[in-house]
């Protein structure tokens, strides 16, 4: 039942995103909320993802000071990686080949479909995020998506993960962490 509900949602987030005409403003507002918060100025060493074509860019205008990290797909796993070629990988999504493991991250920020005040996430069904976030527990995590993208209640399962804050081009929502306005 809530594997149909995830892929009903699926289809409503894919026709919302196809139909915002705004991406480009709505990603500058976000990449400058991200690039001003504490939690990124504070951050060495962060784990991004490639955006695609209905996901933010939160990475136009450089990085400043901190060290990027890009996922690989391998063995039905991502793995984060610095420096290589960014090529395109198995699943449409550009990947960091030849680089080398990333160190520890300070910060993760997590693409999905869809996220929820509590910050609960749909990804794209394969799992890759859920699995890896669900490995390393503790590590400070951050959903990007337009505001269009948030909805009430995501329907969850036992292994799906929740982010620490989301971030929109209206601001930021900090479900997990139970506040309003952390020192992030």
């Amino acid at each position: 039942m809530i594997r149909e509900e995830k892929q009903i949602l699926r289809k409503s987030m894919k026709a919302a995103l196809a139909a915002f005409t705004e991406k480009a403003a709505a990603s500058a507002r976000i990449r400058a909320r991200l690039h001003a918060a504490p939690i990124w100025q504070d951050a060495r060493v962060v784990y991004g993802f490639s955006p695609l074509q209905t996901e933010p860019d939160w990475l136009a205008g450089g990085s400043g000071e901190n060290v990027l990290a890009f996922p690989c797909l391998e063995n039905g796993a991502i793995h984060f990686m610095t420096g290589g070629t960014p090529q395109t990988g198995a699943l449409g999504v550009r990947e960091p080949a030849g680089g080398e493991p990333a160190p520890t991250p300070d910060l993760v920020l997590v693409p999905g479909l869809a996220f929820d005040a509590r910050g609960f996430r749909l990804g794209r069904g394969g799992g890759f995020y859920d699995r890896w976030l669900g490995a390393n527990p503790g590590v400070r995590t951050l959903g990007l998506c337009f505001a269009c993208q948030l909805v009430e209640k995501i329907p969850v399962e036992s292994h799906d993960v929740r982010v620490d804050a989301v971030l929109t081009e209206d601001g930021f929502i900090f479900g997990r962490l139970g506040t309003t306005t952390p020192d992030w």
